[in-house]
């Protein structure tokens, strides 16, 4: 603020600082690239890290946001009048059948399901009459069929033999292959198969709420009088998603990687901005001299730096912006790069202010004298008391680097930390083993599992039931046929088989927002010396065999329940009823733990119980459930082949593989892999570049040194010497920091992720740690290159005489 009594210098100022970044190109450059480099790599990973996460929430943002269960034709005309519904999904399971080792699952399923809710292109229209159906075209594939829409064809959608001619009225786009496929009924032909058809209305509301309470709020509205009760909504994984309670992947810490990038960029810019004022420390003793104050001082140095900050700020989130589109470009939101953009100008504004601190109180503190007789390559060296000194090449780098020990721990901190930082992310992103987690939640006897299947032939058999494996199982167990155990031992390649005890049943409990969750699958039952073991990893309760028993007692997952809670049980009785009993929590179970310390099969269950608990409920007693088979390495395909074919003749057992787990992690993971590579590359090329700046910039303030080395009889070859050796130790201890702290870290980090995910087997990233030996070998030719072409140019007078 200029008062009224005071003369405005404003415009000097303005021009002084304007002159001054003129004259000096080359800081200019550094500044502004270091400055560009440090914004861009804050932006863009924040962008990358944004970008994925925004690209998973784009899986749900148009999808439906509560599905409402058991919907009947009344409340779904009452339900689309509503103004408040965009549009309703129907959806409907009806039955199941086999194909040799393929499950084919029948379904009815309405247009708007598959092109809103699924997000699936299909050529035609879903069926709508009873003649009609759909298939998608990877089935058609497997078939080895050449249909199209409008064909009529012959087909049997029950699986039990009996043929029909429906017209094919679409054919769903579905290329990939898999272990089962669908047929897609219309709702007449599904009502006339099924003695009640049970519809799931995937319903898309006209609000942006993401909160589950208020999405539930919002609903219960919607559903007045249409006949709809509140037991019937369910909430979809939309909330979930959206809100970002689930996440895609590893999360980048992406508040460190900025604070540390932040850290990084205010060094250089302090070091580079630091050494352009001590160049022009006699400038601001002659300005003083004729007048000016130490806070016009002040304010033209502090201008300079900040009209390097708005040059600066600018290019970067230009350049950050760019990769993060390039990255992610169907995670990009105008929104979230605008938001981010200001909050990192702001950032970098405050950077640049506290990087240019010291060097704005050196400036505004120099006095005409202190100006006149300032070097700026002099350092806080300390007064030697030594008698000779060896003034080698090698010992003037040393004597040069511990001369000012402030700029070499910089200089070396700089490089080093973006090293570490690259050998830490590419440590992590090249250590993420989807086989292993696979393993250790689900497979963790073997990489195949046979199971007995719960439907044999076609759930349309007036004979299947829900719980056709405990029928199996009661009757004749085909997993515990000596046969079976005979054939599987002589295939080539198999190493072990265990036999692992579970019963089909189904658990209900409270799930989210007061609903009731019911889950159907195998689940493990315990002997008496199974059950004592897993008392270790209880983490409430008590596992006592025998009680449990008596009472119905269950071990649960202790996200289901509590002990002492009641959930309900449903099964296969010996008579062919289905029970439903009130099972008692006995004790509770972190699932990680369970597969870490004491593992079972199935994996990571939902509840335990005990063997005679089951064999009294269910009447079985040869209760093996599930064969594991561990494979000798290199031979997984050869043995599934041989797994496959023993399996079909069967008919009654069915074959799980570890390789789709794996796939489904992996995808999972993908986008944190990728996000984690690139990150990484920023960091590095941004070290690199930055180390580069600081070098070139500390040889230009040494010129004089180099020219009074000269006219003391030294020659340009002991210079170069002397900068090899300086640029040597540099790039050697940053490789050794990077070396230490990378290590470091990246064990910390594997070592964390492995002990919540168990899907890191530490792999050292050879490809990385050779790329940064050859980019600090670059920087070594570079930089030796240009010492030597610019100490050519160099004149012993005119580096005396320079500033």
């Amino acid at each position: 603020m200029t008062w009224p009594f005071e003369n405005d210098t404003s415009a000097i100022i303005k021009k002084l600082a304007n002159r001054s970044m003129k004259t000096d190109k080359r800081s200019k450059a550094f500044l502004l690239l270091t400055i560009a480099l440090s914004v861009c790599m804050i932006f863009s990973i924040v962008l990358i890290s944004a970008g994925a996460q925004e690209e998973f929430k784009n899986t749900q943002r148009s999808k439906a946001q509560v599905a409402i269960l058991g919907i009947t034709d009344d409340q779904l005309s009452g339900l689309r009048q509503n103004k408040d519904v965009q549009w309703i999904g129907e959806y409907a399971a009806i039955g199941l059948f086999y194909s040799g080792n393929k499950t084919i699952t029948v379904a009815y399923g309405s247009e708007d399901y598959f092109t809103h809710q699924e997000e699936k292109s299909l050529q035609g229209r879903a069926p709508q009459k009873a003649n009609e159906i759909m298939l998608p075209q990877n089935y058609i594939d497997f078939l080895g069929k050449s249909y199209h829409p409008g064909d009529t064809i012959t087909f049997d959608v029950t699986g039990t033999g009996h043929e029909a001619e429906y017209t094919l009225s679409g054919i769903l786009s579905e290329s990939s292959k898999s272990d089962g496929y669908f047929v897609y009924l219309s709702k007449e032909l599904a009502m006339s198969l099924m003695n009640h058809l049970q519809v799931t209305a995937y319903t898309r509301l006209n609000t942006d709420a993401i909160r589950s309470e208020t999405l539930l709020d919002f609903t219960d509205k919607v559903i007045e009088n249409t006949g709809i009760v509140e037991d019937q909504v369910y909430l979809t994984e939309y909330s979930a998603v959206m809100t970002g309670a689930v996440q895609s992947g590893i999360q980048l810490p992406i508040p460190l990687l900025a604070a540390l990038t932040a850290v990084l960029a205010a060094t250089i810019v302090y070091g580079v901005f630091y050494t352009k004022i001590a160049k022009n420390v006699q400038m601001f003793g002659q300005l003083r001299t004729i007048g000016m104050t130490k806070k016009q001082i002040k304010r033209m140095v502090r201008k300079e730096g900040l009209r390097y900050a708005f040059t600066g700020i600018p290019l970067g989130l230009i350049a950050g912006l760019l990769i993060g589109f390039i990255v992610y470009p169907k995670g990009f939101q105008i929104k979230t790069v605008a938001i981010y953009a200001v909050l990192i100008a702001i950032v970098g504004v405050v950077m640049v202010n506290i990087a240019i601190f010291k060097p704005v109180r050196v400036a505004m503190n120099t006095s005409p004298i202190e100006g006149a007789r300032y070097l700026a390559y002099s350092g806080k060296a300390k007064a030697s008391s030594k008698l000779h000194r060896n003034l080698s090449p090698h010992n003037l780098a040393r004597i040069n680097i511990q001369r000012n020990r402030q700029k070499a721990i910089l200089t070396l901190v700089m490089l080093g930390v973006s090293g570490a930082l690259l050998l830490g992310a590419s440590t992590v992103a090249g250590s993420i083993d989807p086989e292993k987690q696979a393993t250790f939640k689900h497979y963790p006897a073997g990489s195949i599992l046979l199971q007995v299947k719960n439907q044999v032939g076609s759930s349309f058999d007036k004979e299947s039931e829900p719980y056709g494996s405990s029928k199996l199982q009661l009757e004749e167990n085909p997993l515990e046929s000596q046969t079976l155990r005979h054939d599987l031992e002589n295939i080539a390649g198999v190493e072990k088989i265990t036999a692992f005890n579970c019963v089909h049943m189904s658990i209900t409990f409270p799930g989210g927002s007061g609903s009731l969750t019911s889950i159907m699958n195998d689940f493990p039952t315990l002997n008496r010396e199974q059950l004592a073991e897993k008392q270790a990893v209880l983490s409430s309760g008590t596992a006592d065999y025998d009680d449990m028993t008596e009472r119905n007692g269950i071990l649960v997952a202790e996200n289901i329940a509590s002990v002492g809670d009641t959930l309900q049980l449903e099964g296969r009785s010996p008579d062919g009823s289905t029970f439903n009993i009130n099972a008692v929590v006995a004790g509770t179970y972190d699932p990680t733990d369970l597969m870490e310390r004491n593992p079972v099969v199935p994996g990571s269950p939902y509840f335990m119980m005990t063997y005679d608990m089951a064999k009294n409920l269910t009447g079985i007693t040869d209760q093996t459930g599930i064969l594991a088979l561990k494979i000798t390495p290199n031979h997984f395909d050869e043995v599934l082949s041989a797994v496959q074919e023993i399996a079909e003749q069967s008919s009654k057992i069915s074959v799980n593989t570890i390789e789709q787990t794996i796939k489904n992690i992996q995808y999972r993971y993908s986008s944190s892999i990728k996000a984690l590579y690139m990150a990484a590359a920023i960091l590095f090329t941004f070290g690199s570049i930055s180390l580069m700046n600081m070098l070139m910039v500390d040889f230009q303030n040494r010129k004089r040194e180099f020219g009074l080395l000269e006219a003391v009889g030294a020659t340009q070859k002991q210079l170069k010497a002397m900068l090899s050796r300086e640029i040597g130790i540099y790039l050697g201890g940053s490789l050794v920091i990077a070396l230490v702290f990378g290590s470091i870290l990246s064990v910390i980090v594997c070592r964390r992720l492995d002990a919540v995910n168990h899907c890191i087997t530490l792999v050292l990233p050879w490809l990385f740690l050779l790329a940064l030996v050859v980019v600090l070998a670059v920087i070594y030719l570079i930089f030796t290159a240009y010492a030597k072409s610019e100490l050519k140019k160099t004149s012993i007078l005119s580096a005396i005489r320079e500033e």
